[in-house]
């Protein structure tokens, strides 16, 4: 009797404890709770290996897309964590640190104004603080503007029939609706294997032809690229829109099959396994239901409509982050293009884009630019590290 006594104390006491235990730590997928402000002493060091190259461009590129909205809805806010900030107050955040930049002052110099004059937030990340940096890039190769040859692949433009219903006009929604009108209802838009398979024949939304629907895969990834054409001419694609379908990585489903060890997937991987195995291409593909439309440009443009700087734009969840704020990225990088061990690095980025595989506080995307070093490290960042953002007092 009294071990059954005992038994069922040790019992009832292992229960409160399992009640009282807090939740484990998660990322944001909201604004609310992504932001943590810190006190000025735990600010970062500020120190910028760029030396603040590229920086001025991106800044005045946020300040067009805060002009532009600002013009369009004058009484915009944006989310810093659980606090609301007018628009204004934003791009004055980026003018004022404009100024302080200009004259190029040492990183102590600098983060002594910083503390002086702004506030710093930073990203809750996975819950505990650390961000998975990843990195993109504008991705070059050959295409034509018409169908022949070895160039039978399409790159589609935005299709006359897709519609997007915008959450902020219909309160009842939690995120947008992309689909299109069929006997008078909004159904989905096809898959990408649907539109692989001939979806879209008939609508003359071909823009561009390529080789490989690797390639073709690789581009929307990217969300832009640079086409070489038969004359010699180039032609950027950019990102126009996207079948409303959920985005799901084929690194992933690589890993779910054992083709690839979890810690060994990047992007070199993945090409590598889908160059051997070219019957499967098309079945591994088309587990990703997403789908990107393009449009022709002269840059590479991003989610604000203002085009992306290398080395100073960042992607990250619009739901999550304030969109063309200032922020600062404490991580790790590749050293060269040629596979050399990573170093760390400190840099000012621009929140000037977005992508369906970037959701929640937990992580970000790099852009790296073009060109063989910005491919590899794109292709193999994959670094933890700590994400900031400023705003003027």
């Amino acid at each position: 009797m009294r071990r059954a006594l005992r038994l069922a104390l040790v019992s009832s006491l292992a229960l409160a404890a399992c009640r009282t235990l807090p939740p484990p730590p998660q990322p944001a997928t909201s604004a609310e709770g992504a932001l943590e402000e810190l006190k000025p002493e735990a600010f970062p060091a500020f120190a910028d290996d760029l030396d603040y190259a590229g920086l001025d461009l991106a800044l005045e590129r946020s300040l067009q897309h805060f002009a532009r909205l600002s013009r369009a809805d004058p009484g915009r806010t944006l989310a810093f964590g659980k606090e609301r900030v007018p628009l204004a107050r934003v791009a004055a955040s980026l003018r004022r640190f404009r100024e302080l930049v200009a004259a190029r002052p040492p990183p102590a110099a600098l983060r002594e104004a910083l503390v002086r004059e702004f506030r710093v937030f930073r990203s809750v990340g996975d819950g505990r603080g650390t961000v998975l940096f990843t990195g993109y890039y504008l991705p070059e190769l050959d295409g034509a503007l018409d169908r022949g040859g070895r160039f039978q692949v399409p790159l589609h433009r935005a299709p006359d029939d897709l519609v997007q219903v915008r959450a902020r006009d219909f309160p009842a929604l939690s995120a947008d609706l992309v689909g299109r009108v069929k006997d008078g209802r909004l159904v989905p838009y096809p898959t990408r294997a649907e539109i692989a398979d001939g979806a879209l024949s008939g609508q003359r939304a071909e823009l561009a032809f390529v080789s490989s629907a690797v390639d073709a895969f690789f581009v929307e990834i990217q969300g832009s690229g640079l086409l070489r054409l038969p004359d010699g001419t180039t032609r950027v694609v950019t990102y126009a829109g996207k079948n409303g379908h959920r985005y799901e990585a084929i690194g992933a489903e690589l890993v779910r099959r054992g083709a690839i060890p979890r810690e060994q997937v990047s992007m070199q991987t993945i090409k590598a396994w889908l160059a051997a195995n070219p019957s499967e291409q098309p079945l591994l593909l088309a587990t990703n239901p997403s789908y990107v439309f393009f449009r022709f440009a002269d840059e590479a443009v991003g989610s604000l409509g203002v085009p992306v700087t290398p080395d100073r734009t960042l992607a990250a969840d619009g739901k999550v982050f304030p969109k063309g704020a200032l922020a600062f990225v404490e991580a790790e990088r590749p050293t060269d293009a040629a596979g050399g061990p990573m170093k760390p690095f400190g840099r000012f980025f621009l929140d000037q884009d977005a992508g369906g595989a970037i959701r929640s506080s937990a992580r970000i995307d790099l852009f790296f630019g073009s060109g063989a070093y910005a491919e590899s490290a794109a292709g193999r960042m994959k670094q933890p590290g700590r994400l900031y953002y400023l705003l003027l007092r």
